[in-house]
């Protein structure tokens, strides 16, 4: 499926930081991409790009920490 609708980053006034049940979150505004009549419809599409400006967002405001991000990697196969 192809979208010139898939956002790339995510701007000042597209999110904010809470605590919801003692934990801080990151809360972005919801951009529904799948088109009317795909099998996505409805569906949020993440790309490349707007989930490493979610992870950054994330490490900002402290919802994410360095060593977060290493356990991730720590539990993917290497790359090919």
């Amino acid at each position: 499926m192809h979208s010139q609708n898939v956002p790339e980053s995510i701007r000042e006034d597209e999110f904010a930081i809470d605590v919801i049940n003692g934990e801080k979150v990151l809360i972005t505004l919801p951009t529904i991409l799948g088109g009317r009549g795909s099998e996505w419809e409805g569906s949020p599409i993440f790309g490349r790009h707007y989930l490493m400006a979610l992870l950054q967002r994330g490490m900002e405001h402290d919802v994410l920490q360095p060593a977060d991000i290493q356990r991730l990697l720590n539990r993917c196969p290497a790359q090919r």
